[in-house]
């Protein structure tokens, strides 16, 4: 196998959380796309990353500075995440979302919600990896997470002792 199909087979198997990284654009219009690289970055100051393409519609609101929010999805979601990795044009048409008290494009029903700011943006070849601070947020346990392997979406299921 190819250093390159490798790569790719070991994170087909490997599974992400799914999250929604939504902001503005300059004319102050929605912009967002779904993401399973959101990871934490550090808890002292509480800061997050994740990947995206320079070419992606959403990447001119992710400079040094940009307010975003950081939806994390839940099981029951998997629509919402579809909608969201789908044509930018259609991302926010419905009622799936609106705009906050700040400003920011919100969806609604999500298992965690967090506001940030764009501290750093490194662009790597043809991507960005973007590290954000998080200035505040809410969570809902109550529901399960939804995950990405194996090229689907998945609902986690059973815990294991």
């Amino acid at each position: 196998m190819t250093p390159e199909s490798t790569f790719l087979a070991a994170f087909a198997l490997h599974p992400a959380g799914v999250a929604v990284i939504t902001g503005l654009a300059a004319d102050d219009s929605p912009v967002g796309f779904t993401a399973t690289s959101l990871a934490s970055f550090s808890a002292e100051p509480p800061r997050a990353s994740f990947n995206i393409a320079q070419h992606a519609s959403s990447y001119p609101a992710v400079a040094v500075g940009s307010r975003l929010l950081l939806h994390f999805l839940a099981g029951h979601q998997v629509n919402l995440a579809r909608i969201m990795a789908g044509p930018a044009a259609q991302r926010f048409e419905g009622d799936h979302w609106s705009f906050d008290d700040r400003g920011l494009p919100r969806l609604n029903g999500v298992r965690a919600l967090l506001e940030a700011h764009v501290v750093n943006v490194s662009e790597v070849g043809s991507n960005a990896a973007v590290i954000v601070q998080i200035d505040g947020g809410v969570t809902n346990a109550d529901c399960s997470p939804l995950v990405y392997v194996e090229r689907r979406y998945h609902a986690v299921g059973d815990v294991v002792d």
